[in-house]
C-alpha cells in the first residue's frame, strides 16, 4: 500500500477511535498517534481527561480515575475493534488498554486476525 494510502488508513482510524470516545464519553483524546505493524495497530492517545477526572486526580483519587478508565475501556472495546476493523477491512481478535494519568496518556492496541 502506497505511503499516502496509508496515512490516510492511518487519519481514518484515529477519527474513528476520536467520535467513538466523543460520542460515548462526552469528550475525546486531544490527538491520536497511530503505529501499523503487520497484524497490530496501536493507538497513542493524548489528553482527554474530563473534568470529574481531573477534579479527582487533584483530590489524590488517581485509583478512582484508573478505575474508571478500566471499567470504560473494557465497555468502549467492542465499539473501537468494530470501527478500526472496518477501516483496515480485517477483523479485530483482541482490544488492550491502559492509560498513565502523568503525563496524560493511553494506549490501545488492536490485534488482527490473520489476513
Amino acid at each position: 500500500m502506497g505511503q499516502q494510502s496509508d496515512r490516510s488508513r492511518k487519519q481514518r482510524i484515529s477519527d474513528a477511535i476520536s467520535v467513538a470516545y466523543k460520542t460515548r464519553y462526552g469528550k475525546g483524546p486531544e490527538s491520536v498517534k497511530i503505529h501499523l505493524t503487520g497484524d497490530t495497530v496501536l493507538a497513542v492517545l493524548r489528553g482527554g481527561f474530563s473534568i470529574v477526572e481531573e477534579s479527582l486526580r487533584e483530590a489524590g483519587e488517581t485509583k478512582a480515575v484508573r478505575d474508571q478508565r478500566r471499567v470504560f475501556g473494557d465497555m468502549i472495546a467492542p465499539a473501537l475493534g468494530a470501527a478500526v476493523g472496518e477501516v483496515i477491512e480485517r477483523d479485530v481478535v483482541a482490544v488492550l488498554a491502559d492509560t498513565c494519568q502523568d503525563p496524560d496518556f493511553g494506549a490501545i492496541v488492536f490485534i488482527l486476525a490473520p489476513e
